[in-house]
């Protein structure tokens, strides 16, 4: 399928140390022929984690080019068949629609489109929405932010329910999980001022195992019973600055910082590693600065323009640096140069386009 080999790819997976020997199929009705499930092993009983693979969530992650409405539909693509894993794998059927409730964490996470998937499948929810930022800017530098750096800007509690056992949607990117844990410590506050209790939660996006172990605990520790995560693709590995979310490949950040070469890798099937092999650039950031790859992200209070240049402009030096990094490295092999040199014309060529 790639014309990569066998032996090459076996040889990427043991340099990296991904974890391939976790997963197992799940059979899930409904999804298209080229889209996959796969539950991983080795977390609680209460804690069930799933990977969907998708050929959009491919294209997503290997692709930062991949920008506006061209990321908005692949978007869409992929949430159809998260929900339709998320419908049959976790028990929402359960609930009435009034204690199903869906957080908003603005300004990216809509973007994923979840609800709108969701919503085809005939689900009812209500709809709340926070705003957590980092104090300071965040981009690529979240590696010495404590929490005390978040506060919450925005915040629309009035849809959640009183008197109910919740069921919690929560589509975002969880790198490090800060925000994540923010949102929901918020949500269970209120809920508990409206005599309502969080009883499972649900989490889709790009997921990378540190985040997904934070969010986890936080879940636990604020009364939720079973915590479900849908990763888009790979569980992912993190990097020294506690953003980029690389499938493998060395750790830029770090190498930029303190001129140590760490290779990392995420956890992820082996024919999904197979698939992704020919496009994805080591070590590269799979979502990006997922709010500026969208046209317009809402803050709560207006919508406003996401920031496409910049992340073109942003990925571009990434790629540039990883090449640097990586061309001289034993393991690097001819299709990453192409694919590297072929991501870097897309991205020139989209950056040109915005600039016309």
């Amino acid at each position: 399928m790639s014309g990569i080999s066998s032996s090459t790819i076996d040889e990427l997976i043991d340099t990296f140390k991904v974890r391939v020997d976790l997963t197992e199929v799940v059979e899930v009705a409904g999804l298209s022929g080229e889209a996959h499930v796969f539950r991983v092993k080795g977390f609680p009983p209460d804690c069930e984690v799933y990977i969907v693979d998708t050929p959009a969530g491919r294209s997503i992650a290997c692709h930062p080019h991949i920008v506006g409405e061209e990321l908005s539909r692949l978007c869409l693509e992929a949430a159809r068949e998260a929900a339709k894993a998320i419908m049959e794998l976790t028990d929402l059927r359960e609930y009435s629609s009034e204690a199903i409730v869906f957080e908003h964490v603005l300004r990216a996470a809509p973007g994923y489109r979840l609800h709108e998937a969701l919503r085809e499948l005939g689900l009812g929810f209500r709809e709340v929405w926070i705003r957590p930022r980092y104090v300071v800017p965040s981009y690529r530098d979240h590696d010495e932010l404590e929490e005390r750096s978040i506060r919450i800007v925005y915040e629309d509690f009035s849809n959640l329910p009183r008197r109910e056992c919740l069921a919690v949607l929560k589509p975002d990117t969880e790198a490090s999980g800060r925000t994540g844990e923010v949102s929901l410590k918020r949500l269970a506050e209120v809920a508990e001022e409206k005599n309502s209790a969080p009883e499972k939660l649900i989490v889709y996006g790009f997921i990378s195992e540190p985040g997904l172990r934070r969010i986890y605990e936080a879940a636990r520790s604020l009364g939720f019973e079973r915590t479900f995560f849908f990763a888009i693709g790979n569980l992912t590995a993190l990097c020294h600055n506690q953003y980029d979310m690389p499938l493998y490949g060395p750790d830029e950040s770090r190498y930029s910082e303190l001129g140590e070469l760490k290779l990392l890798g995420g956890i992820a099937d082996y024919e999904t590693f197979k698939r992704y092999a020919p496009e994805y650039i080591p070590g590269s950031d799979q979502p990006g600065d997922w709010s500026a790859r969208q046209l317009t992200v809402f803050t709560g209070y207006d919508y406003e323009p996401g920031g496409i240049e910049k992340h073109l402009e942003n990925s571009i030096k990434l790629i540039e640096r990883l090449w640097n990094i990586s061309r001289k490295q034993d393991w690097f092999k001819d299709f990453h140069e192409q694919a590297i040199r072929r991501e870097l014309n897309l991205l020139r060529e989209k950056l040109g386009s915005y600039r016309e």
